[in-house]
């Protein structure tokens, strides 16, 4: 039964679970496709992990902070939404510092250093000079990696990691091992590699190439939109049918129609049945066996091996007396030879900044390296963290600070080798033929926000195809 969600006779009909960039993103095709959908949000805000909170004191993004430069399919969406504008980069004046929101320098221990991509370290010398310690023998090797970054480029889309199944056959580290040999271990896996998989949470010797080997070879500058990385979802949510405090209990297999009934509960904790034509199932992966009853082989396989990186951040909110006197900034690598310094991935103080809306504040980063041994510890995040914080900032004490925003949370999809073709597999299964329930979201497409949506208005259009 379709309920009151929707009018009789009035097209398909459409139940979208989830949303965040990949569920909204769905729903908008399917709007223009000529259905009828309603999106059904356990939250009681819209946009997921593309959303900015009042958290506190502090009024910021609590996930995704930048678009990647290549997503083409979301700035495409902004556009049709009349915000075009609102995703362009955002442009610093005097009163809001460039390096506000922006990655600062590096430091390994052997001296300071903005992270070159590996695009440019292969294709050009002269990068490989503004990286500390790296030896001759690194150098002279790096040329070695411009074939498989060329093959990359050409043949993967970053927003649609299932392009990238044929790299899928070893670790990071292990074949930048293999390509440079054992000194990557020591200076050009650490001082290169590492800083970019600390930005998602992911162990090069764990992590599939075909993860992050297609971004590096993309090059696409991320951009900080203008409007803030809230301004699509928020616009979203003003267009279409968002249900708002709805949680999906469960979802039968399908009947003899070939549809799925969703079992939920509404704003009110009532519960309620909908059986619509078509699902479409846009959750975060870790829900995706404990929601639908009767996965295939194929997406069970991809649901068990589905887990999310792990991200500890806290903020120190002070008073204004004992602001910072000036924006300061620092960023480790692991291999840093100070054994605290080795423990941090960013640390950041910011005095009073209005035009930003930030109160004065110590901003720390935990190595992702160093996460499991804080939550073995049994220890807080503060009380993990302060130390460390203190270490780069000698004036905090905790007689200033007047508040503590903890940012600490599941973070991104992880990728492992062997993930992409899972995820490729399950993909091409729901796309040879008609069904009742579809799968769309970041762990079907890459992590971060332009592929979540390039996922979403994929699916989509495989469904409006699909009812064609």
């Amino acid at each position: 039964m379709h309920g009151r969600l929707f009018a009789a006779e009035a097209g398909p009909t459409a139940v979208v679970i989830g949303a965040g960039i990949g569920g909204l993103s769905a729903a908008w095709e399917l709007l223009k496709a000529g259905f009828q959908v309603s999106i059904f949000e356990k939250e009681k805000y819209t946009g997921g992990r593309m959303v900015e909170l009042q958290m506190g004191p502090l009024y910021q993004f609590t996930h995704a902070q930048m678009i990647s430069g290549d997503g083409d399919e979301l700035f495409s969406l902004a556009d049709e939404a009349g915000i075009a504008d609102q995703l362009a980069q955002f442009e610093f004046g005097k009163d809001q510092p460039r390096q506000i929101l922006e990655r600062g320098l590096l430091n390994n221990g052997h001296g300071l250093y903005d992270l070159p991509s590996v695009w440019e370290l292969a294709f050009n010398p002269k990068a490989a000079e503004e990286v500390p310690g790296l030896r001759a023998a690194t150098k002279q090797r790096l040329p070695l990696l411009q074939a498989d970054l060329r093959a990359a480029r050409d043949a993967v889309d970053t927003c649609q990691v299932r392009t990238a199944a044929a790299f899928d056959d070893e670790s990071l580290g292990h074949y930048y091992e293999r390509l440079l040999g054992k000194q990557a271990v020591g200076d050009f896996l650490p001082s290169v590699i590492q800083p970019y998989c600390e930005w998602w949470g992911w162990p090069p010797y764990e992590t599939s190439k075909a993860a992050l080997l297609p971004q590096f070879a993309a090059f696409e500058a991320a951009v900080l939109p203008k409007g803030g990385i809230g301004a699509l979802t928020r616009k979203l949510d003003s267009l279409l049918p968002v249900q708002n405090n709805t949680t999906v209990r469960y979802i039968t297999p399908p009947d003899a129609d070939g549809r799925h009934t969703v079992h939920y509960l509404n704003a009110n904790m009532e519960r309620r049945i909908v059986t619509p034509d078509v699902v479409v199932c846009a959750v975060e992966a870790k829900y995706l066996d404990k929601i639908v009853q009767k996965l295939t082989p194929k997406q069970d396989a991809l649901a068990k091996s589905s887990y999310f990186s792990k991200e500890a951040v806290i903020c120190y909110i002070l008073d204004d007396k004992h602001a910072p006197k000036e924006y300061s900034e620092v960023n480790y690598t692991t291999n840093h030879p100070d054994p605290l310094k080795a423990k941090t991935t960013t640390a950041i103080a910011t005095p009073r900044i209005p035009a930003l809306n930030f109160p004065p504040h110590v901003r720390f980063v935990l190595a992702r390296t160093d996460t499991a041994n804080w939550q073995k510890s049994g220890q807080t995040i503060d009380d993990y963290c302060f130390p460390l914080a203190q270490d780069f900032h000698p004036a905090l004490d905790k007689k200033h600070v007047v508040d503590i925003v903890n940012y600490t949370c599941d973070d991104l999809i992880f990728m492992p080798v062997g993930y992409a073709k899972k995820m490729n597999e399950v993909l091409l299964e729901q796309e040879k033929s008609k069904r009742g329930m579809y799968f769309a979201g970041e762990y079907l497409a890459g992590a971060h926000t332009a592929a979540a949506c390039s996922s979403g208005r994929t699916v989509a259009r495989c469904i409006a195809k699909h009812w064609a």
